[in-house]
C-alpha cells in the first residue's frame, strides 16, 4: 500500500503518536496498551477495543469493566478531578481512592438518596487522574445512549465500568493525557457536540423569597423592580401549581398561568417557570386515574422519591408521555418561553417500564419528548439533572447545589463556598454544552464574594432576594463568559453530600483566580481565613479601585473583578 498523503513522515516526534494511529507506516495499536504526553496505560483484559485512543466495545447487556495501571509524571501526589451523576451531586477536586479499585463504585444511580452516598475514588461519566504540575490522563465517555459509565481510581489503578448497558454497542470512552487539566476538560468537551448557545439572560426568581409561597401579588411586585433594573427574565419557580403533576394554577394566582404569563411579557420580560415534569403527587386525579403510567422497581413496588411523595412517570407508556408533552406544551402555548424542568434525574433512575429499556434510554426519550413538547425556540434549563445524558437538550444547566435550603433560609458562606467548588469543577462546560447555572444570587452575606463567584460561573444571572432590597453592582453585564480556575488539581476537597453538611464540616477549597477568555481576573475568597493572591491589575468592578499588578490580600467571604 502506497503512504498517506495526509501524514507526517515516518521519524515525526513521538509526541505525535495519536496522529500517527490511521497512517499506513504507524504500527498496530497494542489493543491492551496506551500513552500519551507523561501518561501510560496498561491493562489485560481485550473486552474493548482500543481505536486510537477511544474504547470500544460489545455487551450483551451485562455490566464490562476494564481495570488498568496508570502511571503519571510529576513529584506530587495525584488527584481525582471528578464529577457528580446529576446537577446536585459533588463534584471536584479530591484525594484517590484506596485499597482494590475494584471495589470502589458509585452511590446508586443518582437519586436524591445515593447523591449522599458517592463514594471516594469514584467519577461519573467522566475524570481527570493528574499531578499538580505534572501530567494527568482524561477519560470520559463520548455518548450516554446505552446506559452509564463509571471510572474508579487510586494511585495506581483506575477503572472503567460501563453499567446497566443496553445490549449492542457500549457508549465509546475517550483517552487523553497533557499537562494542563483545564485544557484536557474543554477538548472532551469539544467532543461532544452541545446544543447552538445563545445568550444567557439576567432576571429574578421567586424561590429564596419565599420559598414555595410567593402569591401573583409578589411577583408582580417584583417584576415591576426588575423593569428599573434592566432585567430580563422574571422566573417563577415551585409553588404556583396545585400540586406537582396537577399543573394548574392555585388560588395564590387568580390571573392563572396565561395571564401571569401575559403580564410578564407586556412589561418586556421573558417569561420563566418552574416544573417537575416526570414526578406526579400521589395525591393527584392524575395519579389516582393511571395505574399503568409508573416506574417500578425490581420487586413490583412503585419507584418513589424522596423529594415529594411521588411517582415516576414511565416515558416508555405512550399514554403518559403523552400526557407530559401536553402539560409542557400547554405552558409555552401560555407565552411562558423558559422553562426550569427540575428533578429530571428521576427519568433516567433503573427501574422496570413498559418497554424494556436502560435508565440511560429511559432519560433520552424523556429528553426527546419534552424538547419536541417545548420547542427548539424555548429556553430549558435542566435542574436535578445528569450531565452527559443532558447534552444537546439542554440550553443551561444547573452546575451544582442549591445555595439556601427552607430550614436554612439565609445566605451563608459555607453554602457559598458549595457552589463556588462545583462551579470551578464544572467550568469546563459552560459555554460549551450549555450555559452553566449556578443558582441565584445571594447577597444578604458575602456579597463581593457572591457577586465574584456568579461573574465566575459564566452563565445566566438570576437575582434570588426581593428586588427592592438588592443593592449592589450591575455586572449582569459580565455573564456569559468562559472562565478557567487557576491551578485547579491544588485545591483539594472532601466528598460530602450538601452544602448543609459543608456547614457542619467546613473541608472544601475553592481556588481563588479565575481568568476569564474576555480577559476578566476574578479574585475570590469563600474560606475562614485571609489569603495573598497576585492581582492582574486594571479597574476593579465592584470598588471601582484603580491599581497596578501586584500581590493582594483578599479578606474572608471577599471576592474581587479586575478589568
Amino acid at each position: 500500500m502506497g503512504s498517506n498523503p495526509l501524514c507526517p513522515p515516518v521519524g515525526y516526534p513521538a509526541s505525535m503518536l495519536l496522529l500517527l494511529v490511521a497512517c499506513t507506516h504507524a504500527p498496530p495499536a497494542d489493543p491492551t496498551s496506551w500513552s500519551g504526553e507523561g501518561v501510560t496505560l496498561d491493562w489485560d483484559d481485550a473486552t474493548v477495543t482500543l481505536d486510537g485512543d477511544t474504547l470500544t466495545g460489545e455487551t450483551d447487556g451485562s455490566d464490562v469493566t476494564v481495570t488498568m495501571r496508570w502511571s503519571a509524571e510529576g513529584a506530587e501526589e495525584a488527584r481525582l478531578w471528578r464529577q457528580g451523576w446529576q446537577s446536585w451531586s459533588w463534584s471536584g477536586v479530591t484525594e484517590l481512592g484506596s485499597g482494590d479499585v475494584g471495589g470502589l463504585a458509585p452511590g446508586g444511580d443518582g437519586d436524591t438518596y445515593s447523591v449522599l452516598a458517592e463514594t471516594d475514588g469514584t467519577s461519573w461519566e467522566a475524570a481527570l487522574i493528574g499531578r499538580p504540575g505534572g501530567a494527568s490522563v482524561h477519560v470520559g465517555a463520548l455518548s450516554a445512549e446505552h446506559g452509564k459509565v463509571w471510572i474508579g481510581a487510586t494511585e495506581t489503578e483506575l477503572s472503567i465500568t460501563w453499567s446497566h448497558p443496553a445490549p449492542g454497542a457500549l457508549d465509546p470512552v475517550r483517552l487523553s493525557a497533557g499537562a494542563d487539566p483545564n485544557a484536557l476538560w474543554e477538548t472532551f468537551a469539544d467532543a461532544v457536540p452541545g446544543r447552538e448557545l445563545r445568550d444567557p439572560q439576567s432576571g429574578w426568581s421567586d424561590w429564596y423569597t419565599y420559598y414555595g409561597h410567593a402569591t401573583e401579588d409578589d411577583i408582580v411586585r417584583n417584576l415591576q423592580a426588575a423593569q428599573g433594573m434592566g432585567l430580563q427574565l422574571l422566573q417563577v419557580d415551585d409553588g404556583w401549581e396545585r400540586a406537582w403533576g396537577d399543573w394548574q394554577a392555585n388560588d395564590a394566582f387568580p390571573s392563572g398561568t396565561a395571564g401571569l404569563a401575559q403580564q410578564i411579557a407586556a412589561a418586556g420580560l421573558t417569561p420563566g417557570i418552574w416544573m417537575a415534569p416526570l414526578l406526579v403527587d400521589r395525591s393527584t386525579a392524575t395519579y389516582a386515574a393511571h395505574p399503568d403510567w409508573w416506574v417500578m422497581d425490581a420487586d413490583g413496588a412503585e419507584l418513589t422519591d424522596g423529594a415529594c411523595d411521588c411517582a415516576t412517570l414511565d416515558v416508555t407508556q405512550p399514554d403518559a408521555a403523552a400526557w407530559m408533552q401536553d402539560q409542557v406544551r400547554a405552558r409555552v402555548d401560555e407565552g411562558w418561553t423558559y422553562l426550569k424542568l427540575d428533578f429530571l434525574y428521576a427519568g433516567a433512575r433503573e427501574g422496570v417500564r413498559a418497554e424494556d429499556v436502560t435508565g440511560a434510554e429511559a432519560y433520552a426519550l424523556a429528553a426527546e419528548l419534552l424538547r419536541d413538547a417545548a420547542g427548539e425556540e424555548t429556553w430549558i434549563l435542566a435542574c436535578g439533572a445528569p450531565m452527559l445524558p443532558s447534552v444537546g437538550f439542554a440550553d443551561s444547566w444547573r452546575s451544582g447545589a442549591d445555595i439556601a435550603f427552607i430550614t436554612l433560609p439565609d445566605p451563608d458562606r459555607a453554602f457559598l463556598r458549595w457552589q463556588a467548588r462545583s462551579t470551578a469543577a464544572r467550568a469546563w462546560a459552560n459555554g460549551r454544552w450549555w450555559w452553566n447555572d449556578a443558582d441565584n444570587l445571594m447577597l444578604a452575606a458575602d456579597p463581593t464574594a457572591a457577586l465574584a463567584a456568579q461573574v465566575a460561573s459564566g452563565g445566566p444571572w438570576l437575582y434570588g432576594e426581593e428586588l427592592s432590597t438588592v443593592d449592589a453592582p450591575d455586572l449582569s453585564s459580565l455573564r456569559g463568559v468562559r472562565y478557567r480556575p487557576s491551578h485547579p488539581l491544588s485545591f483539594v476537597s472532601g466528598i460530602d453530600g450538601s452544602p448543609v453538611l459543608e456547614r457542619a464540616e467546613p473541608d472544601d477549597t475553592v481556588p481563588t483566580t479565575w481568568v476569564g477568555e474576555d480577559g476578566t481576573t476574578v479574585l475570590l475568597n469563600v474560606g475562614d481565613d485571609s489569603v495573598t493572591v497576585q492581582g492582574p491589575g486594571g479597574t476593579e468592578r465592584v470598588s471601582g479601585e484603580q491599581a497596578e499588578a501586584g500581590a493582594r490580600v483578599l479578606n474572608p467571604g471577599t471576592g474581587e473583578v479586575w478589568q
